[in-house]
């Protein structure tokens, strides 16, 4: 199966859509998904498309397409001095779309138990501005029948080349223990993980990094 990777700057709704397709292909069974779309699968690809759209205006986007022009695999990267949703515009993207249909108990798990454990867990590896002085990857996607070919490691690349000329960092955090040996493999470390409660099942948030400048 051959493949390509590139940049994607100013992906289409087409292109937005196909993405979250994927990301709720591979996610909607994942308990941390789950939980921050309050227990209602169908938020999933909602909250996938917001991330996307405030992704591709102000950080990232990278697509591996095979023959046909299919989307088979995705990363969305924030750079060095940005944040997701950090900004209206971002924000009005999808993001409050989305927050407006969360069931009321998905928006008290938000802001009562994820935003209690995830931010403090990676600035107390990362430091304070940690996250926001690398390359973050928010989204990493390869499609079922297109995994083990190296294309998230092709993808990842592409980041890794543009953050090594200036020596920048790249980091990641992942919500499944079989990802933590698929990104060892790509040459991240492993820094830290936490379990983090919640009623639709308790998840693992685990925490890598690539130090481009050793490399």
């Amino acid at each position: 199966m051959s493949y390509t990777v590139q940049q994607v700057e100013n992906p289409s709704e087409d292109q937005i859509i196909a993405s979250a397709n994927l990301f709720y292909d591979l996610m909607h069974e994942d308990k941390a998904a789950l939980s921050l779309s309050g227990g209602d699968k169908t938020l999933i690809k909602v909250q996938a498309a917001a991330l996307l759209r405030a992704g591709a205006l102000a950080g990232e986007y990278y697509a591996a397409t095979n023959g046909e022009g299919e989307i088979v695999g995705f990363t969305m990267w924030m750079p060095p001095g940005q944040d997701m949703f950090s900004t209206e515009e971002q924000r009005n993207l999808g993001f409050y779309d989305f927050m407006a249909r969360l069931p009321e108990e998905g928006k008290e798990y938000f802001k009562t138990t994820y935003l209690a454990h995830f931010p403090g867990f990676v600035s107390g590896i990362l430091g304070p501005t940690g996250k926001v002085d690398s390359w973050w990857m928010h989204m990493c996607m390869v499609r079922s029948d297109y995994q083990r070919k190296g294309i998230a490691k092709a993808l990842i690349n592409l980041v890794r080349e543009k953050a090594k000329k200036s020596g920048e960092t790249l980091a990641c955090g992942a919500t499944d223990d079989s990802n933590v040996p698929v990104y060892k493999a790509i040459g991240f470390s492993h820094r830290g993980q936490i379990v983090i409660p919640s009623p639709w099942g308790d998840w693992p948030a685990h925490l890598f990094t690539l130090d481009t400048s050793k490399i």
